[in-house]
Order: C-alpha cells, then structure tokens, then sequence
C-alpha cells in the first residue's frame, strides 16, 4: 500500500510525535562517520542509547583484481555491522532517556514505506554517496544501506533534512531533537502523499506537445521517477510525457496507437533507459519500433540514450552515445536532458 493510502496512519503518526515534541525530551540524535583509519567510536554515550548502522560505502572495485576480497570480506561481515572492510560507515545513535519509545515511534513510522518507497530512500542515499565519493569511472563503486526499519526511518529524516556531505566530519549532532524532526518529515509526507511526487494532469494527452518523453521498463521506475519530477520542476506542467501522470487518460483500447502518436510526433525529445529489462518488455519493443523509425528518418537529434548496463539491445549498437546511469544520478541526468532541450 503505497503513503498516499496511509493518509490516516500519517496523521496518527503525526498527533503522537507532535505530543512527544511538546515535552522537548533531553533526546539527541547523531551520526557518526568511521573510517578504516578511525574504527572506533571515541565519544562516550549517554546512557541509556540506541545505535544502528545505517549505510556503508565500501569503496571501488577493480573488477580484474578486488573481487575475491570483496567476497572474503562479505562472508566473514557480521549482518548487523554491516559490510567488513567498508571504507565508510555511518551509525545513526539515538541518547537520552526517551531512546526506547523514539525506537518504537520511529519503527512504526518506518512501516509507513512499501518495497518501492523503500528502494527509493535507499537509491537516494546510495547514489548521492556514489556521486560524491566514486573517484574512477572505470571501478565498480560499492555501497549498501539498512534494511532495518529504524534506518530506514532515521535516512528518510536525514535526508529530508538535506544535510550536507558527511566526508568533512567524523560525527555531527542534529540540532533538532529526533521527536521534533520526524514530526517534520512526517508533515510532508502528509502534503506530498508519496516519496516521488506524481503530478496528475487534466489535460486532454492528445492536445499536449511535450518537451521530452520517458521510455524505460517498470523495474527502472524508482530512478526514472526522480528524473520525472526534477524535469517537472524546472520545465513546468505537461511538459513531461511520465506514464504514471497520465493514468487515467492511458486506460485504453488501442493504447498502442496512442503512444507511438506521443513519442512519434507530439514530443520533442525522447529519452530512453536502456537495460536488460529493456529489451524483455512488450510496450518497451512498442516504443523502441519509434526509436528505430526515427533514426531510419534521420531524426536520431531527437533521441537520448541513458544506460543502465551494457546488454544488448536490437537497433542499439556500440556506436550509440549515452549516458551512464551507474554515474550519474538522476538529479545530473535530469540537467543533461535540460541541456539537451535548450539546444533546439
């Protein structure tokens, strides 16, 4: 069930952390940073306290020479410490006497996520870590995030939070005390309803003339969503050919038609996530027949090919210039297709 169903739970959520904002709890929340060359934990602890790995960046991996070690490394890890070897751990440590019933609140609001809610607090964490951290492109950059319920609660609020970097310091203290600050990311979750925005059109689909349209597979969906709402935000409404807009209107007879109208003449640029899932989907073999009649009419200055992996797919060949989703996350590939849409 997806948080724009769990209207009822968020406010329930957001009536109980509110009451315990209200007694402004001796409660700190910090995150701490180790290192290989600083393991351990040198502040002392209030007690009683809570603390949870939340994400590991592990590190690049040549591919020709680190996998053994990498696979040592994996079997002797201790699953609740997360990967051995990491060249970067955050543990999020909850202190003060209320730690307990923060714990459960906090749990319960963890809940509020399904699978894909959850893979996409993850993906943004992940991604922005690679981002940041990956020094050379030709290395397969490694990082895992906390499964746990808790972490991916405590993610959610830091990241609501857009902190910072986390490579400047070994620790930081939140300033806002953990009660206080899920009451916030609760209440936009309540405005918002969902993790990636989806803005519903009232628009006859027929009469738009979109600026770029979306073509990938259902399983690239989490990171296609972000680069959906970023365009969005910076192209205005209707603008953006994103399925999941346009439900409503989509529930067809004949939709095959409808959509090679879409990507054929009603859009200027059509951006396409190419994977092995690519190749495997019917309605994504629908749209690569446009891909390829574009490219046959010389028109190829309207496609863009984004990259998640190397499988092969018919039409596509080495040749063909794209971007990599591994590298880039979906806030700069977002940029390169507005890049792409201010050069026409």
């Amino acid at each position: 069930m997806s948080l724009r169903k769990k209207h009822k739970e968020i406010k329930r959520l957001i009536d109980a952390f509110e009451i315990e904002a209200q007694k402004f709890h001796d409660l700190h929340f910090s995150v701490h940073y180790v290192t290989q060359e600083k393991p351990n934990l040198n502040k002392k602890f209030v007690s009683p306290n809570h603390c949870i790995m939340l994400w590991q960046y592990y590190g690049e991996i040549d591919p020709s020479n680190d996998v053994d070690g990498f696979m040592n490394n994996l079997e002797k890890s201790n699953l609740q410490w997360g990967l051995r070897g990491a060249a970067l751990t955050a543990m999020g440590v909850i202190e003060g006497p209320e730690v307990n019933l923060f714990v459960r609140m906090a749990k319960r609001a963890g809940n509020l996520f399904n699978k894909k809610e959850t893979e996409l607090i993850q993906y943004r964490v992940l991604n922005e870590l690679s981002e940041k951290l990956k020094k050379n492109e030709y290395f397969k950059s490694v990082s895992v995030s906390n499964t746990d319920v808790l972490a991916i609660w405590l993610n959610y609020i830091i990241y609501h939070m857009s902190l910072d970097n986390p490579e400047r310091n070994h620790f930081f203290t939140i300033g806002i005390d953990p009660f206080s600050l899920s009451l916030l990311a609760l209440e936009h979750l309540l405005e918002q309803h969902e993790i990636g925005k989806i803005d519903k059109s009232t628009t006859n689909i027929r009469d738009i003339k979109f600026k770029v349209a979306l073509s990938f597979p259902g399983e690239k969906r989490t990171y296609v969503s972000q680069v959906a709402h970023l365009l969005r935000s910076q192209l205005g409404a209707d603008t953006v050919f994103y399925d999941y807009d346009y439900q409503a209107q989509l529930a067809r007879p004949n939709l095959d038609t409808l959509l090679q109208d879409i990507y054929l003449n009603n859009s200027e640029l059509i951006v396409v996530f190419l994977c092995s899932e690519y190749s495997e989907k019917e309605w994504c073999g629908l749209e690569l027949r446009v891909i390829r009649d574009l490219i046959k009419s010389k028109q190829d200055e309207r496609i863009m090919f984004v990259r998640f992996d190397n499988s092969h797919i018919e039409g596509i060949f080495s040749i063909d210039g794209y971007i990599d989703a591994i590298k880039f996350i979906p806030e700069k590939v977002s940029e390169f297709i507005i890049e792409r849409i201010n050069m026409k």
